[in-house]
Order: C-alpha cells, then structure tokens, then sequence
C-alpha cells in the first residue's frame, strides 16, 4: 500500500479546549517519516510492546503491501499532548458465531491497535481525537475504525460506544476481563499468594509428572538470538497441535512472527518457556518483557499430555522461578494477555474489563458492512450470555476446543 502524505486537521472548536487552555489541533500522520518526527514524545509515552515506536514500524514495514501508518497526535502550543496509534488497512472482517466463521465482509479499516492510547487521553482530548476519525471517516477514508480493546471505563470508550453514533454504532462490541499478576520477590511467596486447593493440585500435578517421566522433566527459557531456530523448532511441534492453530490464531511460525520474536530477542526481551517431558516438548509459553511487565503472547501444550495439565505446570514453575531471579531478572508484574482462560482467574489478582469496538462511516459502504456484520454478532452475543448465565460456556468451549485438536490429529494421521 502507499504511503500517503501527513495531514494536519484543525479542532477550532474553543469548547474543546477548556477555558484557559490553547485551541488543540490534530496532525494525522500518514508515513513513517512522520512517525521518526513523533518519536522523542512517543517514546516517553509508550507503556506496551505493541506501540513500541520500534516495534510497530517493523510491522508496518513487514506489512506495507497492505497496510500504512495511521497516527493521530494532539498538539497543544506546537507541543505533542496526546496520541491515537493505528493503522490504515485493507481487512477481511470475519463475521463468527463462537469459533465458526460464518461469513467475510472486505473493507478498508482504520485500526487502533492494543496499548496506543499514549500521553494525556483526557475527556477533552479524547473528544478531539475522536471528531478527528470520524471527519476522516465522513471523507470516505475508511469504512470503519476499529479500537483494539479500550479499557470499558475510559473517555474514549464512552464517545466510541454513545448512542449519539446512531447507525455508526457498534451494538454487539466484543467485552471481556484483562487480567494481571504482581509478583513477589521469592517464589515460596508467590506459591503462598496461591489458594489452598491450587498449590495441592500443583504439588500433586508435579510428583505425577516426575514419577512418571523418571524425573526426565526440564523447562528450559529461550531467550538469545541463537537459540530461536530450536525454540522454533520444538513449539512448533506443539503448536501444530493445538485448537488454536485450527482456529488460525496463536503461534504460526510465520516468516514475520520469526522475525519480531528474533527482534526481541535481540533486545534481550525475548522469555520462550517451553517444558520437556520424556525428552519431547509438551507445552510453551512465549512472552515479551516490557517495562519491568512480562506480557504473555502465546502459549500452548501437546493434547497427548493433557492429563498432566502440562500447561499450568509450565507456568507456574517458570513464574517461581522468575520471582527466584528478582533482582537480576527484574520483572514485578504478568499481563496475561488478551481472552480469558481458568488459569488466568486462578493466578491474577487484578482486573479490568475491556472492548474491541467499532465505528462506522456514515457513508453508504459503511452502513452496509454494519447491517451484513450486526445481526451475526448479535446472534454470538446473546448465545454467550445465555450460555453464561446457565454456567455451560466454559463446558461448550472445551469441547469445541477438544473436537478441534481431534480433528487435527485426524488430519495428521492421514498425512
């Protein structure tokens, strides 16, 4: 895709600005010259591996046949106050009901991605950055803007999700927990911050696993450039097997997850945690440290293994032995990632709700990709929540799950 010129917007709204502050203009940069221009007061504002200004222009150079940069910045007194992070992008919105696709809609997209919030995101900024999208909107730039999970108590959402939108609306956002852990500095403290029932199933888990592989039980962490094309080599060999690849999410050994993961390492950021029972790799768990904050990216295990609950095994080893490490390994918090999952609620103890959330163009084309997309995300919605409240969903997507990874193994045994 090419790359378009920057373009500077004007709010000359005086209401916007508060009494005594300055009229806030609006720069949307469109190339990665402007991006290198933003960098001195993104860099003291970037909190997430994803808005790394390193990291996403590696992407957007990685993905430049089909994407460009999509910055907006607030300026105040010739002064950068705040930011919006994205990108522009051709997409294929895919329209689903729990894990089934049931159809694909194409559309040109504005995409605000995870942690691009940057700088002072107050009411009045937020107002200002978000007239912005929606003049580029009306001038038929996009068909939609997506954010990528806003926190459900911020300004922001409150403007993207308000019944003033009308049929730009978004009636069925996708809202689920974020969850956290603060670490100790010990791992016999962390195992004590466990509930009673959890550290007996752990130490019964792991004399299991012991007795039955011989003691022939390694985890090992990967975290050297060197290293990778082992690493590689032996998640991608439980990867293959996992629901998650027949989904077509989670770890793909694609040729540009390789190069971000070697990126990482290089900046010693990389932690591959992947545990060997009998000799054979039988779970992963791959994360990003950031700021004193491991996020989790991936993580995975063999289904052959199941019944050792490999998984939960491998993390909570490596989380010991990461406390154990304080204060050469200086990690004091976990960001589990996006989604929910049963070893999240066991092991976090902070919490919040976010939202991946659209807006529409007011423009024919964006009328029409929400009515083919609203009635489908209705429909997953309400089954979610009736699900839900009957306490079946967890028990519908274990088995969606299972059948997902017989299906696989299916596949490869006719192979």
């Amino acid at each position: 895709m090419p790359e378009k010129q920057s373009v500077a917007v004007l709010q000359s709204d005086e209401c916007l600005s508060g009494p005594g502050r300055q009229p806030a203009s609006v720069s949307i940069v469109c190339d990665l010259a402007g991006v290198e221009h933003l960098r001195g007061s993104w860099s003291s504002w970037q909190w997430h591996p994803n808005t790394d200004i390193d990291f996403y222009m590696g992407v957007v150079r990685s993905w430049q046949e089909r994407c460009r940069p999509h910055v907006l910045a607030l300026y105040r007194n010739n002064e950068p106050e705040a930011m919006l992070v994205g990108r522009a992008e051709d997409t294929r919105i895919e329209c689903k009901i729990g894990y089934k696709a049931i159809c694909h809609i194409k559309a040109r997209q504005l995409t605000f991605i995870y942690g691009g919030q940057l700088g002072d995101l107050s009411p009045e900024n937020c107002t200002v950055l978000f007239n912005a999208i929606m003049s580029s909107l009306r001038c038929g730039e996009a068909d939609m803007a997506e954010f990528h999970f806003l926190r459900t108590d911020s300004p922001l959402y409150a403007l993207a999700s308000g019944s003033q939108l009308g049929l730009a609306r978004d009636l069925a956002p996708c809202v689920q927990i974020h969850r956290s852990t603060a670490l100790p500095t010990s791992g016999e403290e962390f195992y004590r911050t466990l509930s009673a029932k959890v550290r007996k199933n752990q130490r019964w888990q792991a004399k299991k696993i012991t007795q039955e592989f011989d003691g022939n039980v390694r985890i090992r962490c990967f975290r050297e450039a060197d290293d990778l094309a082992e690493m590689f080599q032996d998640v991608e060999r439980v990867a293959s097997k996992t629901y998650q690849r027949q989904l077509g999410v989670g770890f793909d050994g694609a040729q540009d997850l390789r190069e971000r993961l070697c990126a990482e390492a290089n900046r010693g950021r990389l932690r591959a945690y992947v545990l060997y029972l009998g000799g054979e790799p039988a779970a992963f768990w791959v994360g990003t440290v950031y700021q004193s904050t491991l996020h989790s990216d991936f993580m995975g295990y063999d289904p052959a293994y199941s019944k050792y609950s490999p998984g939960m095994y491998l993390v909570v080893k490596s989380v010991e032995e990461l406390c154990d490490s304080y204060p050469h390994e200086a990690v004091r918090h976990i960001d589990w990632g996006l989604g929910d999952a049963q070893y999240k609620e066991v092991l976090g103890d902070c919490s919040w709700m976010e939202a991946q959330i659209q807006v529409f163009a007011p423009t024919v084309r964006g009328m029409g990709v929400n009515l083919l997309r609203t009635p489908i995300a209705l429909i997953d919605l309400l089954l979610k929540r009736v699900l839900s409240r009957s306490g079946k969903l967890q028990l519908v997507k274990t088995k969606w799950r299972k059948r997902l990874q017989q299906k696989d193994a299916a596949g490869q045994g006719s192979r």
